[in-house]
């Protein structure tokens, strides 16, 4: 008892490293959903960018009877998104009349294995190859 006759209170050592190891625990368990939220959250970049591309690439078909594939003619300046988790890339088919835009992770966003590249051609067919490309794609 102190002078005012109360008991002293106090966390023993033991209860202070009960509480370190629950909170480490409850991490390790969030920590990975988190980091898989966050990745799919940029994927949105991917979709919007190759999109967009797309729809400047029939732009440019309507005025010159063909695709480009030069991603400055169709106002990109450079070949990676503007977070730069993205690297952007066009392909040219038949001799300018089909194309294929891809996105492919860079960096972290590399982590993300499920939904790493990105395509869409002239006829809108996403991600053709992969089967589960429309998940990708939401």
């Amino acid at each position: 008892m102190d002078k005012l006759g109360c008991k002293e209170r106090g966390i023993t050592l033991i209860e202070l490293c009960l509480v370190v190891v629950i909170l480490a625990l409850l991490a390790a368990i969030a920590y990975p959903s988190y980091v898989q939220f966050v990745l799919k959250s940029h994927r949105v970049e991917a979709t919007e960018a190759l999109l967009t591309l797309a729809a400047r690439q029939e732009l440019y078909f309507s005025e010159f009877r063909r695709y480009t594939d030069s991603l400055l003619e169709l106002g990109k300046s450079e070949p990676i998104t503007l977070s730069g988790r993205y690297q952007l890339s066009v392909q040219l088919f038949d001799d300018g009349m089909s194309f294929l835009l891809r996105a492919q992770a860079l960096g972290t966003q590399s982590q993300d294995t499920e939904c790493a590249t990105f395509s869409v051609n002239q006829l809108g067919q996403r991600n053709s190859a992969v089967p589960y490309a429309e998940s990708c794609w939401r």
